[in-house]
């Protein structure tokens, strides 16, 4: 084996690993390793901003189930991270984050940009790994790289010393690891079947560990002819358009109807997904622990927020050809689910509570819904759609369909701003092949703007749809409706023609016109900025007239009370 420096080993270690793609900033504290990535196979991909290749790793993971490699000096450019190694760990997605330690001078105190690294991101991370010495590097990373799928995915520290790296004494890595998926225990699988050939009327609840299998889901799924809902992070695991695919939106009236189902139900299988708050609509769903088999990679995620009769430690798509294997055996079962009664829960599914929604220019009806069913249209089955955090999010919950697995990536448990636009880079990257298009809102793109940048010099094909109403438009309606009025939501978006023009990009101002011109966009090998015109409609108006009065009700009656009690203190 030819002898390397650490750089160099790193690098081999990583691209045997099947790595294509590191995310980051270079500084004066990783040079020798960016150098050593100009020399690899490795494509650096340089973002503006550390808080931005993180997302950007983190979209890489979610649009394509391979893990997203991040790196950055210590100091600032990890602190910059935080919000996103935090996104990515509550939303279960893998991230190796190569992390240069700060400086350590034996014996002084006071070191340059020496923060406590591991404390602060360790209650983030799944393992943070230590390496120390060129002698490290391979089984360092190997270890961290295993870590961040073992059991629930998720982000990863490779705590690197930077005197590991400019070392010259290591071996090349010249073979990967083995990392087999975890396969579910025979008499477990014996048990789960014999549940699903007695149950007439099941259900699939699937979350973003079943991506992997969403083969094999749709093969399950019509074989057993079993309805399937996906959490947000599974969106299109089933086509959204299939007979068979239950899209349950984040409501109220959603929730009651997705608990209607679930009376009815006689067996719900549960694979890949933690139920966490956002994926049971706020620990709404009533699901009896007599009714429930529960399949999740970690084992920390069985029996936590919904006990189960079944609970079974093993990957997803493992578990799913497991049941397939036992296909000739199902086939026998009966589902007594008609078309009409699956077709009335997914009416009842789609409602979203009667909150006001904006008007959207350019589109008939100019309303969210016309807006989606028109990008529905424009966007090819296969493509990827990534949202930021804020209103716009909540609309595209409501009323588009993916057609794809990992066809709609979000941010889901931590709600990040500023997600959408470098997420969407790490996406395109890793399915180069697919659509892939960033909608955020106008708060979002005054977070990211600069990514539009890192796109056009990298290279990279995006469309980036921006509903710009010149709010941060969801904290504006909540305030509309508490107290009738709004504060320090206003905006000064910048002229977004402009600003694309200035960043090399293409732009679009969207009209009524311009839904062909649209679908030739996103299948462009061009970045284009699309600017789509979002106002209040006569609902937010009502609604805002009602929360002031409601306020000012509130303030009267709060003020006559103590105006009654004044005199009675007095006496």
């Amino acid at each position: 084996m030819a002898k390397a420096n650490g750089g160099r080993l790193l690098c081999s270690t990583l691209e045997n690993l099947g790595v294509k793609h590191v995310f980051g900033l270079p500084g004066s504290q990783n040079i020798e390793f960016f150098e050593a990535l100009r020399q690899s196979s490795l494509r650096t991909v340089l973002a503006n901003h550390e808080l931005a290749a993180a997302f950007m790793a983190n979209g890489y993971y979610r649009a394509s189930g391979r893990v997203g490699v991040l790196t950055t000096i210590p100091g600032p450019g990890f602190a910059y991270t935080v919000a996103a190694v935090a996104e990515a760990s509550l939303d279960s997605s893998a991230i190796l984050y190569i992390a240069n330690k700060p400086p350590d001078v034996a014996g002084k105190k006071f070191n340059r940009q020496s923060i406590d690294q591991r404390a602060i991101l360790g209650p983030l991370v799944r393992s943070i790994v230590e390496v120390d010495h060129t002698s490290d590097i391979v089984s360092g990373v190997r270890e961290a790289f295993r870590a961040t799928t073992a059991g629930e995915p998720g982000p990863v520290m490779l705590h690197l010393d930077p005197r590991a790296v400019s070392g010259g004494v290591g071996e090349e890595a010249d073979t990967a690891p083995v990392v087999e998926p975890r396969q579910p225990e025979p008499a477990q699988v014996e048990q789960a079947i014999d549940l699903l050939k007695a149950s007439r009327r099941t259900v699939f609840f699937v979350g973003q560990g079943a991506n992997g299998g969403a083969k094999e889901l749709l093969e399950l799924a019509e074989l057993l002819q079993s309805p399937v809902i996906a959490t947000r992070s599974a969106r299109g695991v089933l086509p959204e358009n299939h007979a068979l695919s239950l899209t349950f939106v984040s409501s109220e009236t959603a929730a009651r109807g997705f608990n209607l189902l679930l009376e009815r139900t006689s067996l719900v299988v549960a694979i890949g997904c933690k139920f966490s708050q956002n994926g049971t609509y706020g620990f709404r769903l009533r699901i009896p622990q007599e009714k429930l088999i529960h399949v999740d990679a970690s084992r920390e995620v069985l029996n936590a927020n919904y006990p189960a009769k079944l609970a079974i430690h093993a990957d997803a798509p493992a578990f799913l050809h497991a049941l397939l294997r036992a296909a000739e055996v199902l086939k026998s079962r009966k589902s007594e689910w008609s078309v009409e009664e699956l077709a009335s829960y997914q009416e009842s599914g789609a409602c979203y509570d009667n909150e006001p929604e904006p008007s959207v220019h350019g589109v008939h009806p100019a309303t969210p819904a016309g807006f989606f069913a028109m990008l529905r249209r424009v966007l090819p089955a296969e493509s990827c759609l990534v949202t930021d955090s804020g209103s716009h999010q909540v609309l595209t919950g409501r009323h588009y369909r993916a057609h794809a697995a990992r066809g709609l990536v979000t941010p889901a448990d931590f709600q990040s701003m500023g997600f959408g636009l470098p997420s969407a880079i790490g996406a395109k990257l890793a399915q180069p092949d697919k659509p892939v298009v960033a909608l955020i809102g106008d708060g979002g793109l005054h977070i990211s703007a600069m990514e539009i940048v890192t796109a056009v010099r990298e290279q990279i094909p995006l469309t980036v749809i921006v509903f710009n109403d010149g709010f941060l438009g969801q904290i504006r309606l909540q305030q509309f409706s508490r107290f009738g009025r709004s504060h320090a939501t206003d905006l000064l978006t910048p002229d977004l023609a402009l600003l694309a023009e200035s960043m090399g990009a293409n732009y679009l101002y969207f009209d009524g016109d311009s839904e062909n011109i649209l679908r030739d966009v996103v299948t462009s090998r061009s970045v284009t900025l699309v600017e789509v015109r979002v106002g209040d409609s006569s609902a937010i108006q009502v609604d805002r007239a009602k929360g002031l009065i409601r306020h000012t009700a509130r303030r009267a009656l709060k003020g006559s009370i103590l105006g009654w009690m004044k005199p009675k203190r007095r006496g």
